[in-house]
C-alpha cells in the first residue's frame, strides 16, 4: 500500500476550480488557499451532505435486490467506516506516519456517520459485513475496538494485511481477499470504500464510493 504524498493530491483534485484561463496563461494560488478549501469542503457539511446522497442511493438499489442468507457488504475501513480527518487537519492536511500511527492505536477514531447509517440499515435487513482494510496486523485488535466502540457492533469478520502481504498493492490484495470470501460462500452484494483500490476488480458487487480529498492510495 503506498499512501500519495496528501499535499500534492489535494493539490492535483482542487486546484482546477481556481484556475483562471485568460489568452492561454494560468494564475496559480497558493497551497494554503488549496487547504483551506479543501477544509471548507469538510467543514461546511457539504462532505456530510455528498456521503448522504451516496448512501440514500446504495440503500435504493439494494433495497430492490434479492438477498439471501450469504449476502455480504464490504466495508473499508479508513476514510469509509472512521474518519482520520481531524487528526488529517490538526498537520495543516500533511502526513507524519508515527502519529497516524499513534492515533489507530488509540482506538478513538469517530465513526463516519452516513456509513455508520448504512452499516445499520444493512443490520437491519440481515445482511452479513465484513470490513477488509490495508491496515497492518499489529492495528487488528486497536481496529476491531474502535470499530465496536463506534458502533459497528456487529460483523463477520475484520480483515487486515498480514506480514507476508504488506508489498501487494492494494487493489491486488483487497480483490484477492474478496475471491476467497466468495469461494466460503458469501455473495458479496455491494463494497463500500473511499478509494478506486477498493472497488477495483472483481466481486465487487454494487461499488459504493465516497468521496476522499485528503489522500489518495494506489
Amino acid at each position: 500500500m503506498k499512501l500519495i504524498n496528501k499535499a500534492a493530491l489535494i493539490y492535483f483534485l482542487l486546484l482546477t476550480p481556481f484556475f483562471c484561463f485568460a489568452q492561454a496563461t494560468t494564475k496559480l494560488v497558493t497551497l494554503g488557499e488549496v487547504k483551506d478549501a479543501v477544509q471548507k469542503y469538510y467543514d461546511s457539511g457539504q462532505y456530510d451532505s455528498e456521503c448522504k446522497k451516496i448512501i440514500d442511493d446504495a440503500i435504493e438499489h439494494i433495497n430492490k435486490m434479492t438477498l439471501n442468507d450469504k449476502s455480504v457488504v464490504v466495508f473499508d475501513v479508513d476514510e469509509t467506516s472512521l474518519s482520520n480527518y481531524d487528526l488529517t487537519k490538526s498537520i495543516g492536511f500533511g502526513y507524519i506516519q508515527n502519529l497516524w500511527h499513534e492515533s489507530i492505536l488509540s482506538a478513538k477514531l469517530p465513526a463516519i456517520k452516513e456509513t455508520k447509517r448504512f452499516y445499520d440499515y444493512l443490520v437491519s435487513k440481515s445482511i452479513h459485513v465484513i470490513f477488509l482494510t490495508g491496515r497492518f496486523s499489529e492495528v487488528h485488535d486497536a481496529t476491531k475496538n474502535n470499530l465496536i466502540e463506534q458502533g459497528y457492533t456487529k460483523f463477520d469478520t475484520l480483515i487486515v494485511r498480514q506480514p507476508d502481504e504488506t508489498k501487494i498493492p492494494a487493489a491486488e490484495f483487497k480483490e484477492t481477499k474478496r475471491k476467497i470470501l466468495t469461494e466460503k460462500g458469501y455473495v458479496i452484494i455491494a463494497c463500500i470504500g473511499d478509494q478506486m483500490t477498493d472497488l477495483f476488480g472483481s466481486n465487487t458487487g454494487y461499488k459504493i464510493k465516497l468521496p476522499n480529498y485528503l489522500y489518495s492510495i494506489e
